[in-house]
């Protein structure tokens, strides 16, 4: 019963690590896609704070944030400490990368921006 219980445990907290994750990829899809006139360090800045609400420890360095013409690409990777069992953690490694294409033509001729 004790095997059971800490297997169980182990598959609830990789479960948490691997929830948070998706959440934050799909924050960073949300802010390319719907962030096509934001700078780059808007959306980087805006992709942090939801890691800092989601607790997934990424740091400034490892989330890029680069735009090409109508396209924007965020690269993120982060390693989480995921405690399986009692007093044993594991390094779970998680990674990203997700595009958009902006197709705002922006104001229209002769208004003010």
């Amino acid at each position: 019963l004790l095997i059971v219980v800490a297997a169980l445990n182990a598959a609830v907290r990789a479960g948490a690590a691997s929830a948070r994750y998706y959440q934050l990829r799909d924050a960073a899809q949300e802010a390319v896609t719907f962030g096509g006139q934001a700078d780059p360090g808007a959306l980087q800045s805006l992709i942090l704070t939801r890691a800092a609400e989601l607790n997934v420890p990424v740091v400034p360095e490892n989330v890029v944030v680069a735009r090409e013409g109508m396209k924007t690409r965020v690269q993120a990777a982060y390693v989480e400490d995921v405690e399986l069992f009692p007093s044993n953690s594991y390094p779970m490694k998680f990674s990203f990368s997700v595009e958009a294409i902006s197709m705002s033509l922006g104001p229209a001729p002769g208004r003010a921006r």
